[in-house]
């Protein structure tokens, strides 16, 4: 607080501080010699009493008085004068009672320190102070409970590249045939008459001549396939507080539990997220983000008493930030490339060169899978009555009739409502049925179902109560 009234020197050495353009009475603790002002300009130091002056202060800064006593004690007083900033005080006190606020000019700026309760009222200060100085300081903290809504978008392209080369032969002579199977082309077991694997080959071939057959089958493919997911997942929590959420699932797992027993536990999978979220001063919000995308693989699988338990093939981001409401933390370059190659064949002969190609099947698969996450906190409040939507699925919609299911077919039909709700009127029924549902019902149907007739479309659903509908 600033001093104000008479202010009582007790020690040699002592500051005080003055508002400009105010006054103050000095007393001493006996009768004063001399008096002096180092800097007239800031001050003006007026003897009133034995032992009192009364010092004006005429422009901010610093300066000191010196005082003589009788007995020849010097007191130094040192003058601190700053600005006047009472009326800005006045003005954020009846606008923001609820808050703890700290004004210091410092020449054309302020600094406004303190604490407030919104995140808005932080905005709406320093707009008002800017009114009385050219530059304003914000140094405001936001206390209490707030809420923070983090918007999440998971972007998965995954590109897929397959190489594959086989070949298949069988060749007969009257009751004698040799086969190869190594590319799965002909089914096993085959003899001369040559069973095919209808649509795995890319071509195929044969020479028939009396009791001599030969086949040949090749496959050899080429194949780009391009995927993308897109998760977008939005969690709200309060202040400081742990939130999680995910969008996938859970699979069971074999594990021993002793004895030769095994248990059944269930492992989660999809898209998770977790993230903390502090609300800082001047709407910053410090974020913790631990974003997790997971999917089955069954080529991680594990077998525990004769059962195959599949793996899990994960990815994860362990983050902090601290970033402005409403800005956004991209989280990119998580790139997994993963190629898989694999030759089958008969032993020996498809070892040969050149040769060996009739006796053996190649495969490459290479998968590309880039990641991008992007994360968007920003403050959130619960909507108003006026702002929830006034429809829904299944709000317009109703269960048929028997007669609407069996006979005509109908698995949906428009909700109606009863009569105290609305009363029959044909321009009602003209108006509704066209623009909800076509000429599938027909306005005399509608107006005669349950005796009642329809409601109106999504845009006049504020003409009647979810209470009244039947």
């Amino acid at each position: 607080m600033i001093p104000s009234g008479r202010i009582v020197v007790t020690k040699t050495q002592q500051s005080i501080q003055m508002i400009v353009t105010t006054s103050q009475y000095v007393s001493f603790p006996q009768a004063i010699v001399t008096a002096t002002n180092n800097n007239p300009a800031i001050l003006q130091v007026q003897p009133t009493q034995k032992n009192e002056v009364l010092v004006s202060a005429l422009a901010t800064g610093v300066t000191q008085i010196d005082a003589k006593g009788i007995d020849d004690t010097i007191y130094n007083v040192q003058v601190v004068v700053i600005g006047d900033a009472r009326e800005l005080q006045s003005i954020l006190t009846q606008h923001f009672p609820t808050a703890s606020l700290h004004i210091q000019p410092i020449r054309d700026a302020v600094i406004i320190s303190g604490q407030v309760t919104s995140d808005e009222h932080v905005e709406q200060v320093v707009t008002i102070a800017e009114e009385f100085y050219q530059r304003v300081i914000n140094k405001i903290e936001v206390i209490g409970v707030h809420t923070v809504m983090l918007q999440t978008q998971v972007m998965e392209v995954s590109r897929t590249k397959l190489r594959e080369l086989g070949i298949d032969w069988s060749m007969g002579f009257g009751n004698d045939f040799v086969t190869s199977s190594a590319a799965g082309l002909i089914a096993p077991g085959a003899t001369t008459g040559a069973v095919f694997n209808a649509g795995n080959e890319t071509f195929k071939f044969g020479i028939v001549d009396s009791g001599n057959q030969f086949f040949g089958l090749v496959r050899a493919l080429k194949q780009n396939n391009l995927a993308k997911v897109l998760a977008d997942p939005t969690v709200v929590a309060l202040d400081g507080r742990p939130a999680s959420f995910n969008s996938g699932g859970e699979f069971p797992i074999l594990v021993p539990a002793g004895l030769g027993q095994v248990g059944v536990e269930f492992r989660e999978f999809g898209t998770r997220l977790d993230f903390v979220a502090k609300v800082r001063g001047d709407s910053r919000i410090w974020l913790e983000v631990r974003p997790t995308i997971s999917e089955i693989d069954a080529g991680r699988s594990v077998s525990i008493a004769g059962t195959s338990v599949p793996g899990i093939r994960s990815r994860f981001v362990d983050t902090a930030v601290e970033m402005q409401a409403g800005q956004t933390l991209a989280l990119a370059g998580l790139l997994q490339v993963r190629t898989e190659a694999e030759t089958r064949g008969i032993l020996g002969l498809a070892d040969l060169p050149y040769l060996g190609a009739l006796f053996r099947t190649n495969r490459e698969v290479q998968n590309e899978v880039e990641l991008l996450i992007l994360v968007t906190p920003n403050f959130a409040a619960p909507m108003d009555c006026h702002e929830v939507p006034n429809g829904g699925p299944g709000f317009n919609s109703d269960s048929p009739l028997d007669k609407e299911l069996f006979m005509k077919g109908y698995i949906e039909v428009p909700a109606t409502c009863g009569p105290e709700a609305c009363q029959p009127n044909d321009q009602n029924v003209q108006k509704a049925t066209p623009a909800l549902y076509g000429s599938a019902f027909g306005p005399q149907e509608m107006a005669t179902r349950k005796g009642s007739v329809p409601a109106q479309p999504v845009h006049n659903a504020r003409s009647f109560s979810p209470t009244t509908r039947r």
